[in-house]
């Protein structure tokens, strides 16, 4: 490269990980998403570039995941253990850094949702992402008004560009979050239709096999009691919103392919959705259709194309790290990601890719290495910034590593799943005995690789 590549970054919002036509042979199941939908940019973008099927959300919910994303740091060190509250004052962005040590012009366009109370960012004030330029959409909180008029915007900015810096831009889309509106469990203002009203019969998605499952769910509240018609609708309207998910991609992929230099594109989401899997929607829990995301590269001449890696395991966490290896720079201080560069270029990897580890819900932990997953919970003692519940006298605590995990109160109902021999989740394996061993073995992954070396925020805008 005569230069460093621009890049381009793509976020999507409650974006499951089989919602992409392209991997219909690799979820064969006919109740996967992506045997219901059709993704002709996506399918481009995999065609042409690097994905990964055991790509991972840091937390499933909107914030703290996007903090991670923009620090290369888990929530708790962020701070960011829920929404609606800004990133710790003493980690550097992903613009801040750039700023400071790249010769990239940063631009920001859409949803940030990782400053405070507010999701998109203005263009001067104390809503302006630091370190990036604003580039001004509507903001309605939805991806039928929004994401059009953010595609629109970044496929002239890039196509228009024409400065010898490269650029970094961040598309920051909506959809398919829009679906939160059809659930009014969940004060969504849409009603799902009762019935086959449209008469769509057999275009309608059919109900999960881990729609009934037989372990105690740690968090029934959680479900949603729809009919099988409303769910079978709800998906179906998931489905087209993933769709027009699609042709904002589509627009921005064009744009880049316009261009006589070389712009890396990663696209990714922040969370999944429940879909009807375990009897849920939106996200927060530990399981697949929640924490699974898709995480996809593509660099024309120098990323692998038409890869779709299911051997290592990645998370939003390496997306700092991996724009920080391409821009020629180092990654911030204390950055837990890891670097993809060597693995998307030339199949070598540089950093341990056989685990990732994330939190839900403020004190609940997840670690995912090889074939299994386990779920830890820590007792919520229900105080955002003093989440945990210390042994010796009961009394809120923000966690500390440093003083050991063991100090905390769990909860008992902890859970373990094969994810090769059980990709549904439908059977926990936390109380069989066949399986002790292998709990113990992740309990001190968890203990030694991630709680003891994370470095909990400490100074936070609340604003």
């Amino acid at each position: 490269m005569k230069r460093k590549p621009n890049i381009l970054i793509i976020i999507s919002d409650q974006q499951g990980i089989d919602t992409i036509s392209a991997y219909k042979e690799h979820f064969s199941h006919h109740a996967y998403l992506g045997h219901w939908l059709k993704t002709p940019n996506f399918d481009r973008m995999v065609a042409g570039g690097y994905s990964f099927l055991e790509s991972h959300s840091t937390n499933p919910v909107c914030c703290p995941a996007r903090s991670s994303f923009f620090t290369g740091r888990y929530s708790t060190e962020t701070g960011v253990t829920y929404n609606n509250v800004g990133i710790d004052q003493n980690v550097p962005n992903m613009g801040q850094w750039f700023e400071t040590n790249a010769d990239y012009n940063r631009v920001y366009c859409g949803k940030w949702h990782a400053g405070g109370q507010w999701n998109y960012p203005d263009v001067e004030g104390g809503r302006k992402i630091p370190g990036f330029e604003t580039i001004p959409v509507g903001v309605s909180g939805t991806g039928d008004f929004n994401d059009f008029q953010i595609s629109g915007a970044l496929k002239g900015y890039i196509m228009n560009y024409k400065e010898e810096k490269p650029f970094l831009a961040v598309a920051g889309l909506m959809n398919p979050h829009d679906i939160c509106y059809w659930t009014p469990q969940l004060h969504g203002n849409r009603l799902v239709p009762k019935t086959d009203t449209f008469e769509l019969g057999s275009s309608l998605p059919p109900l999960p096999p881990n729609f009934d499952f037989s372990f105690t769910d740690p968090f029934p509240k959680q479900q949603v009691k729809f009919s099988k018609p409303e769910w079978q609708n709800y998906l179906y309207d998931y489905c087209r919103m993933i769709e027009k998910l699609d042709a904002d991609l589509g627009r921005l992929l064009d744009a880049v392919d316009s261009r006589e230099d070389e712009t890396l594109v990663i696209f990714t989401a922040d969370h999944g959705e429940g879909a009807a899997r375990h009897k849920r929607v939106q996200k927060w829990h530990p399981f697949e259709q929640s924490v699974k995301v898709p995480f996809l590269a593509y660099l024309p001449g120098h990323i692998k194309a038409g890869i779709i890696d299911h051997k290592h395991i990645v998370s939003g966490i390496d997306l700092m790290t991996t724009v920080c290896e391409y821009a020629g720079i180092p990654a911030p201080p204390n950055c837990k990601g890891r670097r993809l560069k060597g693995l998307l270029e030339k199949g070598e990897t540089q950093d341990p890719m056989d685990h990732a580890f994330s939190e839900f819900q403020h004190t609940g932990r997840i670690v995912r290495k090889g074939d299994f997953k386990y779920v830890k919970i820590y007792k919520n003692s229900g105080i955002p910034d003093q989440p945990f519940v210390r042994l010796e006298d009961g009394k809120p605590e923000k966690f500390q590593p440093c003083a050991g995990s063991s100090r905390y109160e769990t909860l008992p109902n902890k859970l373990l799943f094969n994810i090769k021999e059980d990709p549904w989740e439908q059977k926990d394996l936390s109380n069989d005995l066949a399986f002790s061993v292998k709990m113990n073995e992740l309990d001190l992954l968890l203990a030694e690789e991630w709680e003891k070396k994370i470095i909990p925020g400490t100074h936070f805008d609340r604003n």
